[in-house]
């Protein structure tokens, strides 16, 4: 599959997964920590992802 089809649905997702469980995790959902969080969660989530959908 190309890269740039694999890329952007699991950037999406991760995205999506990254900010949902750093939202609900987090004691402060408004402050840096869950936007570190969030981010953090969604490079992990985006690469298994990316790294899953090639494996189809």
């Amino acid at each position: 599959m190309h890269r740039f089809v694999r890329g952007l649905p699991s950037l999406l997702l991760g995205l999506f997964v990254g900010s949902s469980v750093a939202f609900v995790g987090s004691p402060d959902p408004t402050g840096v920590f869950t936007l570190v969080a969030g981010l953090a969660l969604t490079v992990a989530s985006a690469a298994g992802i990316y790294v899953g959908i090639g494996r189809l």
